[in-house]
């Protein structure tokens, strides 16, 4: 019994919800499905992702800092960025491209907005962007590219 105890601690770190309370309150195995179906959180044995929207890589070179977000189904002009020293800010609207209701959505739609801590400062009249099969390109050139010695008085 102590085995299922350890189990079940080690089980409650990986779920964001009260996932054992539920079971253990539930009257039947249906009514819990019924229960996560009807709350539009899927299968009550998914782990619940915190999944950051868009998707982004960050590439440091000797000369430059190049970011890569993706954004599928966006288009250049409904996409707005703005920086504030190592903040970069991606903003963004998409609409829903096909009629009817969805009865599954994992894609990204509508409005997004996301700020991005860069590994060096700059400022917005260094920065070049551009857009391109879903992928929206942001560099600019490193100006801290060794540390400097600052002196003790």
């Amino acid at each position: 019994m102590n085995k299922i105890f350890q189990w079940m601690d080690l089980a409650k770190k990986y779920q964001t919800n009260d996932f054992w309370k539920e079971v253990f309150e539930q009257s039947s195995f249906e009514d819990l499905m019924k229960n996560h179906e009807n709350s539009g959180t899927g299968s009550p044995f998914e782990m619940k992702q915190n999944k950051l929207f868009p998707a982004i890589d960050i590439y440091v070179t000797d000369q430059e800092v190049l970011l890569i977000a993706e954004l599928a189904g966006y288009q250049k002009n409904n996409i707005q960025l703005s920086i504030s020293g190592t903040k970069l800010l991606i903003r963004g609207n998409s609409n829903q491209v096909f009629p009817g209701e969805p009865i599954q959505q994992e894609r990204n739609i509508g409005p997004f907005e996301r700020v991005i801590h860069l590994p060096e400062p700059t400022l917005p009249d260094q920065i070049r962007a551009t857009f391109k099969d879903g992928l929206l390109f942001v560099s600019y050139k490193r100006q801290f590219m060794q540390d400097e010695q600052v002196p003790i008085e």
